[in-house]
């Protein structure tokens, strides 16, 4: 439906936004794996240490939050318990790993901030 989804450009300029303009590396670009099967998706901040660090979900036009790495501790909401962890091994990377339970078609996308959302 017209309106109805989020069109790309609209979502990278929302994150942008929340991202106070930092550039921010992520891979790899495509994942398509099985169910059963787990994938990390990665990100890197090229010119920052910022301490808050997010990763989103986008399905069918709606932007969620899945988790946080806030200093030096990594979080998921609630609806994310279950597959989803966030963790980070140095300050300017941090991944997103995914149990894969059923086939759903997702875009996931990080950000950085200077302050918490």
């Amino acid at each position: 439906k017209e309106g109805s989804c989020l069109c790309r450009q609209e979502l990278l300029e929302q994150i942008k936004n929340f991202s106070d303009g930092v550039l921010i590396t992520q891979w790899p670009k495509y994942i398509s794996s099985l169910p059963g099967s787990s994938v990390e998706m990665h990100c890197y901040q090229n010119d920052t240490n910022y301490d808050y660090k997010y990763w989103y979900r986008q399905i069918k036009g709606e932007l969620v939050l899945v988790g946080s790495y806030i200093v030096n501790s990594g979080s998921v909401e609630k609806d994310f318990e279950s597959g989803f962890t966030v963790s980070s091994t140095e300050k300017k990377k941090w991944t997103l790993k995914v149990n894969i339970t059923d086939g759903i078609d997702a875009v996931y996308l990080c950000a950085a901030s200077l302050h918490s959302e």
